[in-house]
């Protein structure tokens, strides 16, 4: 038997004896029920009629004017905030701080 052979022996090994391999081809357990929620009497029609008027609306706002309106307003808004004084001093005020350097501390318990 050849080096890569007996290499390709045992990378199958490991790789056949891993967590992931085994959580990737084990079989289903059979106690687990999946229901698929478009096939209810309940659930079903409900999504059905949401997908007919959703879907409309969102082509309909992507192209309205109300649309290009609100996005002008949010940039010029979002402009003149990076602009201001007060709202830098909130951004630094929130900043969480720098995580501490434990590794010198680890280093004193040893």
């Amino acid at each position: 038997m050849t080096t890569a052979q007996r290499l390709e022996r045992a990378v199958g090994r490991q790789l056949h004896t891993s967590r992931l391999y085994q959580w990737l081809t084990a079989e289903p357990d059979p106690t687990v029920v999946t229901i698929n929620l478009r096939e209810t009497y309940t659930i079903g029609p409900v999504l059905g009629l949401l997908e007919r008027l959703v879907t409309p609306m969102v082509t309909r706002w992507e192209q309205s004017r109300l649309n290009e309106v609100a996005t002008a307003l949010s940039d010029r808004g979002r402009r003149l905030a990076e602009s201001s004084r007060v709202v830098r001093w909130l951004a630094r005020l929130f900043v969480p701080p720098e995580p501490e350097d434990r590794s010198e501390d680890a280093r004193d318990d040893r």
